[in-house]
């Protein structure tokens, strides 16, 4: 009976060990996501091309994308200080979620906007 309950207790010690590497803890953390110099031209512009503009560009806006156009900085700056932009792409429940179908951006991109706006959201 003691060897038994010697060996429950030592079971019951290696059940709770347990090796999980910090990818698999914090799946957001992305390694390949280079967040050092985030600038407006370098870092958001591509983003927006690619994740956006087909909707929210100076010849779409009107149409397809609810008059945000996100190729006039002076209103994505305006969008970013009031905390939309960032609502907006994070789906954030008190903001439209963008893009529309969905899925959001990755979140690289999402980092970078964040990384951005916490800067000032300046023209850089």
């Amino acid at each position: 009976m003691k060897k038994l309950l010697i060996f429950a207790l030592f079971a019951g010690l290696l059940a709770g060990c347990y090796y999980d590497n910090e990818e698999t803890l914090y799946p957001s953390l992305d390694k390949g996501c280079d967040t050092t110099g985030v600038t407006y031209s370098k870092s958001i512009v591509p983003i927006f091309q690619t994740n956006c503009l087909s909707c929210h560009s100076a010849k779409d806006y009107a149409s397809t994308g609810g008059n945000i156009n996100l190729e006039d900085f002076t209103m994505v700056q305006l969008l970013a200080l009031q905390g939309i932009l960032f609502g907006a792409v994070t789906h954030n429940s008190n903001n439209s979620p963008m893009p529309k179908n969905g899925a959001k951006i990755d979140t690289c991109s999402i980092t970078k906007i964040k990384i951005w706006i916490d800067h000032g959201a300046l023209n850089n």
